[in-house]
């Protein structure tokens, strides 16, 4: 044998020593055994550290990305799919073979990993410290405060009651005691980053119940803080020496807010100075505090993460800061080096080592401390008039638990609090419990249930019963506002005729775990997303200062992860009465035409939107760039307006929009009606079904006012085909800033035949697909009439006058001009 060969085979020797108390396991590792020297001089790459670390994170991130995409349809989270992967790869399974075990998991490469992965835990800690938002804890309401402490205490109290029975009974032994008290005290916390965590995963987090969820939360991660604390300093020991450890960690604290946190913030300022760029950030100088502050935690006594987690929180929450470090460290920390700390647990795990006597009374009391905690959360949950179902959903994410859990069930294994088969039954019952706790909650609870009714709100509805018109416009950023007043310019507010618009400025939710909806008004000034909301903001302002008493304009910013904050832009529109959700489309123009950017992101939120909405809703193509027709200062309002109409609801629903824009003095509107060839043999029939009398109606409303109004045109193309259809399209070419069209249509009208057989973009319909091609250069809307009780029970408290209109009149609706101007979406309130 060779040299080398040699020192490989002799690079780790293990033997049991006599230590000061017992037998222990002595490991010895060779020196220089870090760089394999490459299989082509002989040398074996497992033998040496830094092979094997790569092959075990390897094999971890795969195994876990795997177990997800099988778990990801009964809705379970990474972390999951993490432990899991360890007890696979772990003494449970894979573990069985002595070969495997040296060669992957060998005792010498144990430290290794370990090391590694606790780097990634703390960063991962910081991140989610970063997350949060201190003010919040200000924003906990009563029903928060009730049902958190509910959530803790209960757990808390009766499991250790029922211990204190268990030992009179079974007389169990002071260490299982003591293990089953620690345990207790583990499954009663629930932490504020797993259930912000949890809450995103299932896109709930910017709901009723997540918000409530998400403050429940921060009351009970306080109380298992303070227990922890009092349980340390009195009921332990006593010591001097904890009383100094709890005044140098008070200390390192202090140091943190008051020194590390102004000198970051600081740091950031200058440097978006000095270079000019406002979402630059100091990132090595953020870095080396986070790694000083994580190094003063070990030498007092307490994990890095403690520091880090702590550090992350004093920092302001979102960009610059909260966005950057985001970007920078979730990738590297959260994906690559987290699982590996994650997995660890589940390679800690051994199901085969569960076999004392003691292990039903340890995992009675598991399970009822997390009965408990579902019972106690339920119980103050209803006590707050919180509907049933509502509460059980409730209860299931307070008992969800996570990295936090896991990462505390090792701090305390590896501090011999836990033995071994009390972590067993831990990291088991708490895989089981999460999982289904998950399972339950996408099934109970629907976000959308509270706008997802028979009726809804119509633009059709409001003009027939002579409602104001309330209008919801969603915006993405600055370049969406000049077209989006144009729309609103031609939807002509007047003194008889008022109209209410909601702005709501849409923010993805980066470098923050809570999300985020209310007036614009009441936001943190330093927050660059308020710099973006004003200019928005600013533009409607002008708008509504130009046309004082016949528009009232409200404006909010919702900051939620783009996968829900569909439910942010429904919420507000029942809440608001909106007859109309304007949404961009997700494609935009260039100058000549052309596609210039297309966000797959804005396409989902739409398509949700389109199927959620409490009221009718309009996807709006903006093509106000294209041949110079965007102006800056917003005074060119559009002049040619023209309406597409073939049949259907959603052509009515149309059709009533462009009732008000034909009342505008300065404001064309064409409408064109395609009748197929039949329809001149029976007037019954228009496209091949039979015509609603709503839709007669409003053609007859619309051809009377051809008589009165010179700007007001009517004109029937009678078609024989799809193709017909196309050319008459076609041939619109420039003469018009807006098209106005109804989503969807019969697909078995003659006025339509061939053209269903391919489209791009389904959620326009068949004539908004064929609008979004490049070959058009004119702005278009596609409005869709939700399906519901044509009977809905309007508001009356938003009727308009319905006496004649007098020169000069200067009525306005009281309910308009005073109440209505300064309502606002009650954010705390979290459950209706």
């Amino acid at each position: 044998m060779s040299r080398l060969n040699m020192d490989e085979a002799t690079s780790m020797q293990r033997g049991k020593v006599h230590g000061p108390f017992v037998v222990e396991n002595l490991v010895c590792q060779t020196n220089h055994m870090l760089t394999s020297r490459g299989v082509f001089l002989g040398s074996n790459p497992l033998k040496y550290a830094m092979p094997l670390l790569l092959l075990q994170m390897a094999v971890i991130i795969i195994t876990s990305r795997l177990l997800y995409r099988l778990l990801k349809p009964l809705k379970q989270g990474m972390i999951s799919a993490q432990v899991l992967a360890g007890i696979i790869l772990g003494p449970s399974l894979f573990g069985q073979s002595k070969t495997y075990m040296e060669m992957f998991l060998p005792i010498s490469c144990k430290i290794n990993l370990q090391t590694f992965s606790n780097i990634g835990f703390f960063m991962h800690l910081f991140l989610l410290g970063l997350r949060i938002d201190a003010s919040i804890l200000r924003k906990a309401g009563s029903k928060a405060l009730i049902i958190g402490t509910a959530s803790y205490a209960f757990p808390f109290s009766l499991g250790n009651l029922t211990v204190l029975l268990l030992k009179n009974t079974f007389e169990l032994s002071p260490d299982v005691a003591h293990c089953i008290q620690t345990v207790i005290s583990l499954n009663a916390m629930t932490s504020f980053p797993v259930t912000t965590t949890v809450l995103a995963e299932l896109n709930i987090l910017n709901s009723d119940l997540g918000r409530l969820a998400t403050n429940c939360s921060i009351v009970c991660e306080a109380f298992s803080w303070i227990v922890a604390l009092v349980f340390r300093m009195f009921l332990q020991d006593g010591t001097l020496a904890t009383v100094w450890s709890f005044a140098w960690v008070t200390v390192l604290l202090l140091a943190i807010f008051f020194v590390c946190r102004p000198l970051i913030i600081w740091l950031t300022q200058r440097r978006s100075v000095t270079v000019d760029k406002t979402n630059d950030i100091p990132f090595f100088p953020i870095i080396t505090v986070l790694l000083v502050i994580s190094l003063g935690s070990e030498v007092l006594g307490v994990h890095a993460a403690f520091g880090a987690f702590w550090l992350g929180v004093s920092l302001p929450d979102g960009p610059p800061l909260g966005t950057g470090l985001t970007t920078k460290l979730e990738m590297f920390a959260s994906s690559l080096m987290l699982p590996c700390f994650i997995a660890i647990s589940g390679l800690q795990t051994n199901f085969l080592k569960i076999e004392t006597s003691h292990v039903k009374v340890i995992e009675s009391v598991i399970l009822i401390t997390y009965t408990c905690k579902f019972l106690g959360t339920a119980a103050a949950s209803v006590y707050c008039k919180i509907q049933l179902g509502d509460a059980i959903s409730l209860a299931l994410l307070m008992c969800c638990q996570g990295v936090i859990e896991i990462y505390t069930s090792v701090m305390w294994r590896d501090g011999k609090v836990l033995d071994t088969e009390c972590f067993n039954l831990v990291i088991i019952t708490l895989l089981l419990v999460t999982g289904v706790s998950r399972y339950l909650v996408v099934r109970l609870y629907d976000p959308s249930k509270r706008y997802r009714s028979e009726s809804k709100r119509t633009i059709l509805n409001s003009r027939q019963r002579n409602i104001q018109l309330r209008l919801l416009f969603c915006v993405y950023n600055v370049d969406n506002v000049p077209s989006m007043v144009n729309l609103l310019e031609a939807s002509y507010p007047s003194r008889y005729s008022p109209v209410s618009v909601f702005t709501l400025h849409l923010v993805e939710l980066k470098g923050r775990a809570h999300a985020v909806l209310m007036p614009h008004h009441l936001m943190n000034k330093l927050d660059p997303n308020t710099a973006q909301s004003t200019q928005i903001v600013n533009g409607f302002q002008r708008f509504e200062q130009q046309h004082q008493g016949t528009l009232m304009a409200q404006h909010f910013t919702a900051a939620a992860p783009f996968s829900s904050i569909n439910d942010d832009i429904c919420t507000l529109a029942l809440d608001k009465k909106a007859a109309l959700i304007v949404v961009p489309f997700h494609k935009q123009y260039a100058i000549d035409g052309t596609v210039d950017n297309v966000n797959p992101a804005i396409r989902s939120i739409n398509i949700n939107v389109l199927d959620k909405a409490p009221c009718s809703v309009g996807i709006f193509i903006d093509r106000g760039e294209t041949e110079g027709r965007r102006s800056v200062l917003m005074s060119n309002t559009w002049r040619n307006v023209a309406m597409i109409f073939i049949e259907g609801r959603d052509d009515a629903e149309a059709l009533a929009f462009c009732m008000r824009m034909a009342e505008h003095p300065e404001v064309s509107v064409s409408m064109i009606h395609f009748r197929h060839k039949s329809s001149l043999y029976n007037s019954n029939i228009t496209t091949g079904v039979e015509t609603e009398p709503s839709e007669c109606h409003l053609i007859s409303d619309f051809k009377n006012f051809t008589l009165n109004k010179p700007n007001v045109h009517y004109k029937e193309e009678i078609v024989r085909d799809g193709v017909e259809t196309t050319q008459v399209i076609s041939a619109l070419g420039t003469t018009f800033d807006l098209v106005v069209v109804g989503r969807d249509h019969d697909l078995e009208s003659s006025v339509l035949y061939g053209l269903t057989d391919w489209s791009e973009c389904p959620e326009l319909g068949v004539i908004g697909d064929m609008l979004a091609s490049p070959d058009f250069h004119f702005s278009v809307l596609l409005v869709h009439q939700q399906e519901g009780d044509g009977y809905f029970a309007m508001d009356n408290s938003y009727r308009l006058p319905v006496s004649p209109y007098r020169p000069g009149d200067p009525r306005i609706h009281p309910r308009f001009s005073v109440e209505e101007g300064y309502t606002t979406v009650d954010l705390h309130s979290n459950h209706r």
